[in-house]
């Protein structure tokens, strides 16, 4: 790990999947593994930030069943919109 980046490669990094309802309000949160988002990160289009870091992505329709089976979260809710990014967590130890 690069003691001056201590996010490569996803080290120090927790990845968090939210949803929101109708009046913006969080009603869902779950925390990823890295080990979860290592399947997850291939349902979404990164470009170059192939850790999530740039920000929160929006979870597409199509990509909610396939990251569900993953993730093995509660069902996704119609009117709720759902989204993935990382965060720093030094704690993580990854």
């Amino acid at each position: 790990m690069n003691e001056d980046y201590p996010f490569e490669n996803g080290h120090n990094v927790s990845w968090e999947l939210e949803g929101f309802g109708p009046d913006e309000y969080l009603c869902s949160s779950v925390t990823l593994t890295r080990e979860q988002f290592l399947q997850v990160r291939g349902l979404f289009e990164l470009g170059d930030d192939e850790w999530m870091l740039a920000g929160s992505y929006p979870v597409p329709a199509e990509v909610q069943g396939p990251l569900h089976a993953i993730v093995e979260t509660a069902p996704f809710e119609d009117g709720v919109d759902y989204f993935l990014g990382a965060y720093q967590d030094h704690s993580s130890g990854f």
